[in-house]
């Protein structure tokens, strides 16, 4: 029940978003065949690198106490498309795919029946990217259960 299990809970709601088919780009076509990474890409930023086109990270960030002294932990979910188009639709497609993602989260408010996703969320999108890549970020904060502690005894 720690931060890490989080992460993992996490992924395994987006695959399964995946695996439903339940992640769709505007024109209703099922986004499939992207990597998902846990906190960071296994490469560097190369424009010319295929593996660089469709992924998600789901990153951890700060983590603070609330006031009853549970964690509070900032989930950071990276999503980048490649599209080759004349439309330049990607950030359409992104913010399409993160209300996806946040309706999911929101609807079932406690995933892995124990972590809590708190009100406050953000979306925020990358206008830096190379031409053709799009890339947006959708923050959450997540409540920790709180951790079973062991009587000194039981440690020994």
């Amino acid at each position: 029940m720690t931060d890490l299990d989080l992460q993992d809970a996490i992924i395994r709601e987006i695959q399964e978003l995946t695996d439903n088919q339940s992640l769709k780009k505007l024109d209703g076509s099922v986004w499939r065949n992207y990597n998902i990474y846990r906190q960071d890409k296994p490469y560097k930023d190369d424009s010319d690198d295929a593996a660089q086109e469709d992924y998600i990270i789901v990153m951890l960030d700060e983590e603070d106490t609330d006031g009853d002294g549970k964690w509070v932990v900032t989930v950071h979910i990276v999503m980048s498309i490649m599209l080759l188009e004349e439309e330049h639709q990607g950030n359409m497609i992104l913010a399409n795919l993160m209300n996806q993602l946040d309706l999911h989260f929101w609807k079932k408010r406690i995933i892995d029946s124990r972590y809590e996703i708190e009100q406050e969320r953000h979306k925020r999108y990358n206008h830096e990217c190379y031409p053709n890549y799009y890339e947006c970020d959708y923050i959450t904060k997540w409540k920790l259960p709180e951790v079973y502690q062991e009587g000194i005894g039981d440690l020994m």
